[in-house]
């Protein structure tokens, strides 16, 4: 009887797995990234509406024009229709501009953790990555 090469093939993960973990080398960590949620138009254009009216304001010279372009570009490039580009346009400029007069209110607001909480929104957003924030879950899988 021949051993079909699948189970050989598990057989070399598994044990590879095992060494990976346990024999020395990089450490385990406690925390992962959850995949982002799935998302609608709508939630993108709020989320990079936040990111951009948040740069803005703690002076990080980023163009939130450019960036809503960017973005509507890429909304139309993934099918969605000229009216409903429209509606999102909206929907950015209204969040944009409630997010920037909240943020002007917040005493504090450009601390350095949050201004560590957007740099990483800015460069997934300028480099074409518009899916929602991910997030750090630990591994009995609450969220800090």
């Amino acid at each position: 009887m021949a051993i079909r090469p699948s189970v050989i093939l598990i057989g070399a993960c598994l044990a590879l797995a095992g060494c990976s973990r346990f024999g020395g080398g990089n450490e385990v960590t406690q925390a992962s990234v959850a995949a982002p949620p799935p998302s609608t138009p709508s939630q993108r254009a709020v989320q990079v509406a936040w990111t951009a009216a948040s740069a803005r304001y703690c002076a990080f010279g980023l163009n939130p024009q450019k960036l809503k372009g960017d973005y509507l570009a890429w909304e139309r490039a993934q099918g969605l229709q000229p009216d409903a580009v429209q509606n999102l346009n909206a929907t950015y400029d209204k969040a944009f501009f409630t997010f920037y007069a909240k943020v002007k209110d917040t005493p504090g607001y450009c601390s350095k953790a949050k201004i560590e909480e957007i740099r990483p929104e800015i460069n997934r957003h300028l480099a074409g990555d518009y899916s929602p924030r991910r997030r750090v879950v630990s591994e009995d899988g609450s969220s800090p």
